[in-house]
């Protein structure tokens, strides 16, 4: 019973509305309906300011990092510790707060790295810096990034529950980053 209480307060941390609350405060807008309508820390940077940006990717990172580490304390069962973690990314992505609108999963996912394998954050920021650099758009960078995780996770565990784990956050942040590629090819850029 803990194992299914651990995963459904994953999905729910994640599901915690942060961009689109901090829009409401700080500068009564919907974050859905301005700027490029996702509901994460970078639009809300963009749409309300510094103060609410980072506050947004900050409690977004606390959300991946206390869902996992809640899981470690409820189950014994490493599999429901990673199902939290996907599933609290889920939650930011796909929230059951805001008719399954969210956010891309970037801040999430960093927070879920964050409890369960700090060694990866360095080496897919690495690998979003350089595709930044040679791609010379951030948006684009950062979800591409994303495949980074499950090679990171191999040749880090040689596990596959490790790289199963990584591949499917890996295609939920690509989901999420699907308009932005197409941008990316119709040659728009959105370099910070």
């Amino acid at each position: 019973m803990n194992d299914i209480f651990a995963m459904g307060v994953a999905y729910l941390l994640g599901s915690f509305p942060t961009a689109y609350l901090l829009g409401r405060l700080f500068k009564k807008v919907d974050i859905r309906e301005t700027g490029s309508g996702n509901v994460g820390g970078m639009n809300i940077y963009r749409s309300a300011g510094f103060l609410p940006g980072f506050l947004t990717i900050l409690i977004d990172i606390g959300k991946g990092t206390l869902a996992v580490l809640l899981a470690m304390n409820w189950s014994e069962e490493p599999l429901v510790v990673f199902m939290a973690g996907i599933l609290v990314v889920l939650g930011h992505n796909y929230s059951v707060f805001l008719r399954y609108r969210g956010g891309k999963g970037l801040a999430t996912t960093l927070g879920v790295f964050i409890a369960l394998s700090s060694i990866t954050i360095p080496f897919v920021i690495l690998a979003a810096v350089c595709l930044t650099i040679a791609l010379r758009d951030t948006n684009t960078a950062f979800g591409a990034s994303a495949l980074s995780i499950p090679v990171i996770l191999f040749f880090q565990y040689q596990e596959g529950v490790w790289v199963l784990f990584g591949l499917v956050l890996a295609a939920i942040i690509l989901a999420k980053h699907t308009q932005d590629f197409k941008e990316y090819r119709q040659g728009r850029r959105k370099i910070i």
